[in-house]
């Protein structure tokens, strides 16, 4: 009675094992696609600070306003991730990428007239 019930305990596992590979092989390039998807976005959202800082600086002198040079900066930075066929974060996360890089503009210009201030004072 033991050798039947594990027969067939080792049968069920080895069924549930086969689909579960099966499964597997099925699914593969769905699973990999995801997952491309996936590292093309957190590249995106890595570079997306570079680029805000980089259109950021370009804008600095530009007389528009504050909210106008935003929008353009935006744009340039979903054209520029579209040009590289990246997936284009959400407007909220490119505005903090925006925001997060005029602040550390400002920290720096701030920084440098004080230091302009001291040498010169």
């Amino acid at each position: 009675m033991d050798n039947i019930v594990m027969d067939i305990a080792a049968v069920v596992i080895a069924i549930v094992f086969s689909y579960a590979v099966f499964w597997y092989k099925k699914h593969k390039t769905v699973i990999d696609k995801k997952k491309s998807e996936g590292d093309a976005l957190a590249f995106s959202l890595d570079i997306l600070g570079k680029l805000a800082s980089v259109f950021s600086y370009d804008l600095k002198d530009s007389s528009e306003k504050g909210t106008a040079k935003k929008k353009e900066v935006a744009t340039k930075i979903k054209s520029s991730l579209a040009d590289a066929k990246l997936p284009i974060p959400s407007d909220a996360a490119i505005s903090g990428a925006i925001e997060k890089a005029v602040t550390a503009m400002k920290l720096a210009d701030d920084e440098e007239k004080s230091d302009n201030d001291v040498k010169n004072g």
